[in-house]
């Protein structure tokens, strides 16, 4: 829209008078209308050429041959480079985090835990692709004390508080895998 209005020879807006026709919106003076001649003629024919412009409207747009498979192409592309990172964007740029780096990441966390002897974790990317949510899947191997729960929800907790301040992923599940128990004195 421009500053410019054109106005009709009895003062009244061409530009309201469209917006009265296109929204369907009540005259905002109906007495100077009903007997206006200038309004009644800019009323017909903006009527008419905006019922042109809504025949158009709703015509098919052909689509350019080989668009639909081009932009097919491109949203596989998008969708393999969200399936093995994490996008963090920031004012700058944008970091990916490769979920295998996720994973090692969770692997030494796990490993810190007490009563964890060994420690190995796998990425299990979401269906479909997101850009910050995964699984983990972990599986260790424990000592004979705590309790296995205990290492499980001390794991849990220390996965889900600190894997997303260190990596920027989200983990929207946490598989835990008890491999084997290490005999006291292994």
């Amino acid at each position: 829209m421009t500053e410019y209005t054109e106005q009709l020879p009895c003062g009244a807006e061409l530009e309201s008078l469209l917006v009265q026709v296109a929204d369907h919106e009540p005259a905002s003076d109906p007495e100077h209308q009903a007997s206006c001649p200038y309004c009644q003629a800019a009323l017909e024919s903006l009527g008419r050429e905006w019922s042109d412009v809504q025949a158009l409207a709703r015509e098919p747009v052909a689509m350019p041959g080989g668009a639909a498979a081009r932009t097919m192409v491109a949203i596989r592309e998008l969708a393999v480079l969200l399936a093995d990172s994490t996008l963090i964007e920031g004012p700058r740029g944008e970091t990916r985090v490769s979920h295998i780096a996720v994973a090692r990441v969770a692997q030494r966390l796990a490993a810190g835990v007490p009563g964890v002897v060994f420690a190995s974790a796998k990425p299990v990317p979401q269906e479909p692709p997101h850009p910050v949510r995964l699984s983990i899947a972990v599986r260790l191997v424990v000592g004979w004390n705590p309790a296995i729960t205990q290492i499980a929800r001390a794991l849990r907790d220390l996965l889900i508080r600190r894997v997303p301040a260190l990596t920027g992923a989200e983990l929207t599940r946490i598989d835990i895998t008890i491999r084997d128990i290490a005999e006291p004195g292994d």
